[in-house]
């Protein structure tokens, strides 16, 4: 009976696993052509998950692209006087038909009433996929880390690693997402 019952899991994991692992390398594959063809559009894109595409400031025509690739919103970090006019862009994301959301970070000043809107706005399935940007993708690694950590409960080194690759790179930065998350329980998944 025991032989019977390794046999029999044996062979379910035989053929259910691999669809699993067909399946995330499809959505992998399929992340890596969206990553691809924005290059050209969003600096230090990055196609982090099905939900998330990071990067630095898109290009006029980068949202008309991640609108025809199943994008629902775009979510800038980017303060008004950065050089960037942000009435303009909210009716160019408009017309592709994306939702737009701004939350005007000072990166030398970021406060954590502006991380818990970003929590609440990226925590919106609604909302995904989503493309994330600022200037450089600086804050938006620092913001990113903090909601992995505060609200997926990665471990801190984990998003930490994942918000370098992003763009953050500011000593202050990292340090205000440090603090934010050691003022902030974790949530446990």
């Amino acid at each position: 009976m025991k032989n019977l019952i390794v046999i029999i899991a044996t062979t379910l994991t035989l053929y259910l696993v691999p669809p699993v692992v067909n399946a995330q390398q499809n959505d992998r594959a399929r992340l890596d052509q969206i990553q691809e063809l924005l290059k050209a559009d969003v600096p230090r894109v990055l196609c982090l998950d099905q939900d998330f595409t990071t990067g630095a400031q898109p290009t006029d025509q980068a949202y008309a692209k991640a609108a025809a690739n199943g994008f629902r919103s775009v979510l800038s970090l980017r303060a008004g006087n950065e050089g960037v006019d942000l009435f303009r862009e909210r009716a160019i994301v408009e017309k592709s038909n994306l939702r737009y959301f701004n939350i005007p970070v000072v990166s030398s000043a970021p406060q954590p009433e502006q991380v818990d809107e970003f929590i609440r706005i990226v925590r919106e399935p609604a909302n995904h996929p989503m493309l994330i940007n600022c200037a450089s993708a600086n804050r938006v690694g620092a913001f990113m880390m903090i909601y992995r950590v505060v609200e997926l409960g990665w471990p801190e080194d984990k998003a930490f690693e994942e918000a370098t690759k992003i763009g953050l790179s500011s000593d202050a930065l990292k340090k205000f997402a440090q603090n934010y998350i050691a003022q902030h329980k974790p949530k446990r998944t």
